[in-house]
């Protein structure tokens, strides 16, 4: 019975420390303009800190900006990385015959310099089975002092079915730019 006790308590912790991202108006996007490739489509936005406007988070490139629907700012904050404070997120959303995401992800460090990931495409046909997102220690199956780029696969109800790590990025390390990628299937 204390057994028992001892995993639903440890259970609950593990489910109220993790945390998902949050939409901020902390930040912002400003300066839409042309790229100069008006018969592509493709705009070009600043990211900026909402109440500093000349502090620039990043440049971003929208391919097919008519079929540009909708962005998205969002932050995870303490992700329990080392001099992280919160993980920026910006997701832009495309509407055509399916639905497509690109999500830009920028790490702010506690001398709010930023530091960006690879961003991440997902497209969505009829039914969104799986797609690629970045795992942070202090989200639910996030690993300690590790980002992991997984691919989660979703059952008929929208709920993880599977994880399949694709890449594991062991944060502060000395080799954080050159670790191969790591794979878990699971069958």
């Amino acid at each position: 019975m204390k057994n028992l006790i001892l995993f639903a308590f440890l259970f609950s912790i593990c489910i109220t420390n993790a945390q998902e991202f949050q939409l901020t108006d902390s930040y912002d996007i400003t300066n839409q303009r042309s790229s100069g490739q008006e018969e592509e489509d493709t705009w070009m936005v600043d990211v900026i800190v909402s109440d500093n406007p000349e502090s620039h988070v990043a440049t971003l490139s929208i391919s097919d900006f008519g079929l540009l629907d909708e962005i998205r700012i969002s932050v995870l904050r303490n992700p329990d990385l080392e001099d992280i404070n919160e993980i920026l997120k910006v997701t832009l959303e495309y509407n055509a015959c399916c639905s497509s995401t690109e999500e830009f992800y920028y790490l702010v460090t506690s001398d709010n310099d930023y530091i960006a990931l690879p961003s991440i495409k997902n497209e969505y046909a009829y039914e969104p089975i799986s797609d690629i997102h970045y795992i942070f220690p202090n989200q639910s199956f996030g690993k300690e002092g590790t980002i992991l780029r997984a691919a989660l696969q979703y059952t008929e109800t929208y709920t993880i079915k599977d994880i399949k790590v694709l890449r594991s990025i062991a944060w502060n390390d000395d080799d954080f730019d050159t670790e191969d990628a790591i794979t878990a299937i699971n069958y």
